[in-house]
């Protein structure tokens, strides 16, 4: 020890400051290492989480053909499908996320009744491989072809239920349509599409689980940890499961194809999409454009072309050189946000139900796509009509027959639907067509009564003008008429016009005179005899 307190005081400052940073070192390796854990115990839950999931895919595609009950996905999926290519008045298109998004909720959906599917929009977004947008959409187009029903509507939890439950967020939940309510037939031929889609969604979610393994070991090896090899023979069995099941998946829509069950494809190309390459017999993906000529240029180009395309071309006298140089096609505007969704129909939430019955009682309307049918009888009838109904009052205004086999069935149901509610007789419920027939009618009748009105008055016009000789008429006489005319009735004009034709402005020709006023002490008035 010095012997200088001061250098002694000193030496123990500098000891105290080196164990502090000691101290802070440790703290912080230590603080390093719990934040590596937590990582390391997160990703070990997703892996788990992803793992579960691959797990209740392959039971759903490898029970369908033993017929195992974990493989209700398969049908439900099938069955939206079905909806979906009977409510679809065109094939053109972009293919959408319907079916990935329709397959994550069948999936996880309790598969002994299809009920309590709650995937969430993020995690939905994550299996399917699209937007949240795209799953946002989906939902809402599987809640109108009546496949699911949401019986809980997700939210932000309050601070209070954030402390009980260790969530910020409640899910969404949804109830599927039970297959027994659904059209057997009518989803028979979409069951190999529907196992394509959970193929497809199989290989993505293995993708998945690869991705998080990776990140996984990263983990482990940073913290001084290994991957012990019963882990990595548990991956290799798993990845080698999955590959065999989607190959499996593959030859079963192969054969489907080649024996004749060929569900129908969506008739735009595919663009870059390969997975859907293999399964629909295309051994090349298709390009997403067609190709343009060697003359013209593209107009996915940055800017549109302003001058001739060909460039030396002689230019025939009189013809005032090219006309893509007279008018040179404008640059290409962008929009500066999403383009409005169109209005949803007042009668879509009825009339779907309504076209099913009227199709099924009428079966010269079974080959006419049903959103047409439900547009057609949307537009003309209300919420309170049935089939029954419908038929029993078409049939009793109509002298002949409907016919069988009509040759255009949905301009011949816009014509029965014509005749029947535009008759004098009130239909026995409110229809649109009816109540647009009366106030027509009623327009109609107001018009030919301002008219008859107008004629007549014209016609009293004339026969007081006839009254008049030619030339008894002055100037401010016509005046006065004009002015009677204008702000008086018909039918209290002719006392007033009688006076004024028949007073003393008609008969002098010129100005008005008074009459002779009598004078204080003139005494009384003479009587006339």
């Amino acid at each position: 020890m010095p012997e200088c307190w001061l250098c002694g005081w000193s030496h123990l400052a500098a000891a105290r400051a080196a164990q502090e940073a000691v101290d802070a070192a440790e703290a912080a390796r230590e603080a390093e290492r719990f934040a590596l854990l937590a990582q390391i115990t997160e990703a070990e839950e997703r892996v788990d989480e992803l793992a579960g999931w691959v797990a209740r895919l392959r039971a759903a595609v490898d029970g369908y053909p033993a017929g195992s009950g974990r493989s209700r996905a398969v049908e439900l999926l099938a069955d939206l499908l079905a909806r979906d290519a009977a409510a679809r008045s065109t094939t053109r298109g972009r293919p959408s996320a319907l079916a990935r998004v329709a397959g994550v909720l069948a999936v996880d959906a309790d598969w002994r009744s299809g009920r309590r599917a709650m995937p969430g929009r993020a995690r939905s977004a994550e299996l399917a491989g699209c937007t949240e947008r795209a799953v946002t959409a989906a939902w809402s187009r599987a809640t109108a072809l009546q496949w699911a029903v949401r019986t809980e509507a997700g939210r932000r939890l309050t601070l209070t239920e954030r402390v009980e439950t260790g969530r910020a967020q409640d899910r969404a939940c949804y109830d599927l349509a039970p297959l027994h309510r659904g059209d057997v037939a009518g989803r028979a031929g979409y069951v190999p599409a529907a196992l394509a889609v959970l193929a497809d969604l199989v290989e993505h979610a293995a993708t998945l689980l690869a991705t998080a393994q990776e990140h996984l070991d990263g983990l482990r090896a940073r913290a001084g940890g290994w991957v012990e090899r019963r882990e990595a023979a548990r991956r290799g069995e798993l990845r080698a499961a999955v590959a065999t099941s989607v190959e499996r998946v593959r030859d079963a829509v192969r054969a489907s194809i080649d024996g004749g069950i060929l569900f129908p494809p969506h008739m735009v190309s595919q663009g870059e999409y390969l997975s859907s390459c293999s399964y629909r017999g295309l051994v090349f993906s298709p390009p997403i454009a067609p190709a343009t000529s060697q003359g013209r240029q593209s107009r996915r180009k940055k800017r549109a072309s302003r001058s001739s395309t060909t460039e030396g071309r002689a230019v025939r006298p009189g013809c005032g050189g090219s006309p893509r140089v007279q008018r040179p096609r404008p640059a290409q505007a962008v929009t500066a946000g999403p383009q409005a969704r169109r209005a949803r129909p007042q009668w879509a939430g009825w009339a779907y139900g309504l076209a099913r019955a009227v199709q099924g009682r009428w079966v010269w309307l079974a080959g006419v796509p049903r959103v047409r049918v439900a547009a057609t009888v949307g537009a003309a009838l209300g919420p309170d009509w049935t089939a029954e109904a419908l038929d029993a009052w078409v049939r009793r205004g109509r002298v002949r027959p409907l016919l069988v086999e009509p040759r255009d069935p949905l301009a011949y149901l816009r014509a029965v639907l014509e005749d029947a509610l535009t008759g004098p007789d009130a239909p026995p419920h409110p229809a649109a067509r009816h109540t647009r027939h009366q106030r027509v009618l009623a327009a109609m009748q107001a018009a030919a009564q301002r008219e008859r009105r107008d004629q007549a008055r014209a016609t009293e016009d004339q026969r007081d003008q006839a009254a008049v000789p030619p030339g008894a008429r002055n100037a401010a006489a016509e005046a006065a008429l004009a002015a009677i005319r204008a702000r008086t009735p018909g039918h209290l004009r002719r006392a007033d016009r009688t006076a004024l034709l028949d007073g003393p402005a008609a008969a002098g020709g010129g100005e008005c005179t008074w009459p002779d006023v009598a004078q204080p002490g003139s005494g009384l008035r003479r009587r006339h005899p």
